[in-house]
């Protein structure tokens, strides 16, 4: 048994030249006694979720930021305003020895602004316009209690971080409760425009630009398909959104020169075909030697989400080394840490949970550390964690969001519906019973009877909360799960 390897994890031919080239040298100087020239540089770019801190993790990686500057909104600001769960841009330099160099960060939201409506079941809501998502991957602020769409409320004015879909709905990578007052904003892809009426949409949104400050823009109006950020303070009693400030954002990202090795995470765009689209702004060329993990070639095309890993040529085309298709979290196990196995993997209801570089760290608990990550789970730690199940069939667990809570009433175990023998059955490998005391539940709050429920469920991912005797959950409710939250 081992540990699973990042989905990144690739080393660089540079990188492998200075190990190999420090290895077979046992001296610090030249043969003249001068000492030697510092190690080569290569530049690197990284646009991906920050996963943990302790210096920043972004795609696997940490990164020094000892002289890092960073942005937030276009201002100014420092490490310790930025979050887990944010979707930023970062530039830098590895060295050949220890961690990578962070020289910037940058971060922008999607949206800032009141919620309008709210489906629960669905696991959606909807403010500026845009329908935004939260998935079992969603990182929610701390002052959002429960930790999902059920912690808000119409009028709450939230920050969503993620990545903004050319059309359809935002997944959001982490969400935080703000205060009122503006300005407002939202950051989207223009869908439609009317320039005599000086208005355009994006997606739910009717924005007004009239009387807007309009930057970039060659003709002094947005065209369909432009990526535009737009500022505001009040809505018009038609519901349309006055905007004091737009800006052309198709083209703003951080650059990368010749050789310089670029991670991207994002959704793919302008799909051609699998040696020509775009991830994150970055135009990218697959070649025969390309690796693929989770999926093949032919599940790339336009809205996939991607991660990406390759070097930029010197015409600024991302030449891929490696892309790895995102794995949807369907597994949450809410229990104690029973055991820490040799190689690292948690052992949590029973089960094997192995966690990778990529996987998010966050505080929850009472102790709130900012840098929370593995090496603060003992046994007896109380868990939240998001995965998914690898290889299919397995009952094993990688871990996507690692949450550390404070000590709950009862366990909580999400997976697949197996091997039915009423009143019990599995929810991956672990052996779940009923009784009459036991609550059956389709999402939604709708009752069923024990027999509905074994009726319905084969075929479904459901939900049970109860206690924990090894190696038995009893169940005190169980649910057929409809959404993904």
């Amino acid at each position: 048994m081992k540990v699973v390897a990042s989905r990144f994890w690739v080393v660089t031919a540079t990188a492998l030249l200075l190990v190999l080239g420090a290895c077979s040298s046992g001296d610090s100087s030249n043969d003249d006694g001068t000492p030697p020239p510092p190690p080569a540089t290569t530049g690197v770019l990284s646009t991906g979720v920050i996963t943990g801190f302790g210096s920043v993790y972004l795609n696997g990686e940490r990164y020094d930021t000892s002289d890092v500057a960073v942005t937030m909104d276009d201002q100014a600001a420092d490490m310790s305003q930025l979050r887990v769960g944010q979707y930023v841009e970062l530039k830098g330099h590895e060295h050949g020895a220890g961690d990578p160099d962070a020289e910037v960060i940058r971060y922008h939201n999607v949206l800032e602004g009141p919620v309008s409506s709210i489906d629960v079941g669905a696991g959606t809501f909807v403010a500026m316009g845009q329908t935004v998502r939260a998935t079992l991957d969603t990182v929610f602020g701390d002052d959002i209690k429960p930790a999902s769409v059920e912690g808000l409320a119409v009028g709450d004015v939230v920050e969503v971080s993620g990545l903004v879909p050319q059309d359809g709905v935002i997944d959001a990578t982490r969400i935080d409760l703000k205060p009122d007052g503006g300005p407002y904003d939202v950051t989207g892809y223009v869908s439609s425009v009317a320039v005599a009426a000086h208005r355009f949409g994006l997606n739910g949104l009717v924005v007004d630009y009239s009387t807007a400050n309009m930057e970039d823009f060659t003709t002094g109006a947005p065209a369909v398909g432009d990526l535009v950020l737009v500022k505001g303070f009040t809505f018009l009693g038609d519901g349309a959104f006055l905007a004091i400030r737009v800006e052309l954002r198709s083209e703003d990202r951080l650059t990368a020169g010749p050789g310089d090795l670029v991670e991207v995470e994002g959704l793919v765009a302008d799909f051609v075909s699998v040696t020509n689209f775009k991830v994150a702004g970055w135009k990218v060329a697959t070649t025969a030697g390309t690796e693929y993990e989770h999926g093949t070639a032919a599940d790339l095309a336009n809205g996939v989400h991607v991660f990406v890993k390759g070097v930029a040529d010197a015409t600024g085309v991302l030449v891929a080394r490696k892309i790895a298709f995102r794995e949807v979290s369907e597994i949450r196990v809410v229990a104690q840490v029973d055991a820490i196995a040799p190689y690292g993997e948690l052992v949590l209801l029973g089960l094997e949970v192995a966690t990778t570089d990529t996987t998010v760290y966050q505080d929850m608990s009472v102790a709130s550390l900012r840098d929370f990550g593995l090496a603060d789970v003992v046994v007896g730690t109380w868990l939240d964690v998001r995965g998914y199940e690898e290889p299919a069939g397995s009952g094993r667990v990688v871990a996507v969001h690692v949450v550390r809570i404070d000590p709950a009433d009862g366990v909580r175990l999400r997976g697949p519906f197996r091997d039915p023998a009423p009143p019990s059955f599995d929810i991956l490998s672990v052996l779940v019973t009923t009784s009459d005391a036991t609550r059956f539940v389709l999402e939604g709050n709708v009752r069923l009877t024990a027999a509905e429920f074994f009726s319905q469920a084969p075929g479904e991912l459901v939900e049970a909360w109860g206690t924990w005797s090894a190696p038995v959950l009893s169940a005190q409710r169980v649910e057929i799960k409809v959404s993904d939250d």
